[in-house]
């Protein structure tokens, strides 16, 4: 049992080293819901994921960081990943990418574009039962997800581990 479980450690750190998504997000539909627009997660050591978001940021116009917070994308994205976001036309917006919008009291939500509506598009995070109430309109559209980097634990040496 412990090879095993060792064997299945080692494997998800190495898909990790090389900076490859986890398996269950390869795929473009989560969940039921189409997300291949959507940016997959990149598993990098901190400092290094905070360096390439940083980077390119600054190198694409109208591009910001922010820390992704909740569950609700799980398992695209997980809470503390790092996502380099672009303001973006809405004329432009495409089913299955990765949004970030303002709602009628003001929260930031980022969820997945699942269908254009009337009054704007339909957005659904991964967990939830049901698209959002509240369309992603032109008014309340603050960006798109271009990138996305999920920061590995980082390995803490302790005085017992030193001394063996």
């Amino acid at each position: 049992m412990f090879r095993r479980a060792t064997s299945a450690l080692i494997a998800l750190l190495f898909g990790a080293v090389l900076g490859k998504a986890a398996p269950e997000t390869d795929d473009p539909w989560i969940r039921g819901v189409f997300t291949g627009k959507s940016p997959r997660a990149v598993a990098l050591a901190e400092t290094e994921a905070w360096q390439r978001a940083s980077l390119m940021a600054e190198r694409t116009p109208d591009a910001f960081v922010l820390i992704g917070a909740g569950r609700s994308m799980q398992p695209l994205y997980a809470p503390g990943t790092i996502l380099v976001l672009q303001k973006f036309p809405f004329e432009l917006l495409e089913r299955g990418q990765t949004v970030l919008y303002r709602n009628h009291v003001r929260k930031i939500v980022a969820h997945v574009l699942v269908a254009p509506a009337r009054d704007g598009w339909r957005a659904a995070g991964l967990n939830n039962p049901q698209h959002d109430f509240e369309p992603v309109s032109p008014d309340n559209l603050v960006g798109v997800v271009i990138a996305a980097y999920q920061p590995l634990p980082t390995p803490r040496l302790t005085l017992a581990a030193l001394n063996r």
